[in-house]
């Protein structure tokens, strides 16, 4: 570790400690000169992780590894940053450059954030990811989550989070949820034999796992007809 991210880290860790006012607004101050541009992230607030030890699962998206992503914050886009997404506390947590404070993000000041290869709007009280977009037409992807029944596991009883996949079709500025292809069918009545048809053709794959990709593909595929693409 060098020393600038020694002495960040030794600003940070006194400035999330210290209670009196009086020395935590020098800290911070002196912690944000440190930080750079990429200060504005870093909140004093730390994650409280779920342990394995207590949790059958976890509530994060796809999963509670981090992945390389970016934040669009209060205007100003952050780069190779170390993300993942929260869809039970609806939190992004970005960690730390030298990888040993995980920390929240002040969800009010996100524009959107990108994770891998996918970008994350605002929906609701939550983000959803963006799967398709045009000027006419998008659909979006997004996780309820909450806090399912205890389940038993050699004899000790863990939490278990319970999540739910929607998907949302926005046409003609009318938001729609679709949760299968013969909900979308019906969003397309002029269409509806042009879409079984490309969606037979091209083998999509309804399941659960494979829906995202379906959708998507149907989505865009409506979109070239109705637009003539």
């Amino acid at each position: 570790m060098n020393i600038r991210k020694a002495h960040l880290l030794i600003l940070l860790c006194s400035f999330c400690i210290l209670s009196p006012v009086y020395t935590q607004q020098p800290l911070f101050d002196e912690f944000k000169k440190a930080a750079g541009d990429y200060a504005a992230l870093y909140t004093s607030k730390v994650e409280v992780s779920y342990s394995p030890y207590f949790y059958i699962n976890h509530p994060y998206w796809d999963t509670d590894k981090f992945q390389e992503g970016a934040v669009c914050y209060d205007g100003s886009l952050y780069t190779d940053m170390q993300l993942r997404y929260d869809t039970f506390k609806k939190q992004l947590i970005v960690i730390t450059p030298e990888k040993r404070l995980l920390l929240e993000v002040d969800m009010r000041k996100v524009n959107y954030f990108v994770i891998g290869d996918k970008k994350f709007v605002p929906h609701g009280n939550t983000f959803a990811a963006q799967l398709y977009d045009s000027p006419q037409m998008g659909l979006t992807q997004y996780v309820l989550c909450r806090m399912g029944a205890s389940v038993e596991k050699d004899r000790i009883s863990y939490k278990q989070f319970d999540k739910v996949v929607r998907f949302v079709l926005s046409k003609e500025g009318v938001e729609y949820t679709v949760t299968s292809r013969s909900s979308f069918l019906k969003l397309f009545p002029d269409h509806k034999k042009q879409l079984k048809r490309y969606a037979k053709d091209h083998f999509l794959n309804f399941s659960t796992l494979y829906r995202a990709e379906a959708l998507t593909a149907l989505t865009q595929y409506a979109d070239s007809l109705i637009n003539k693409k």
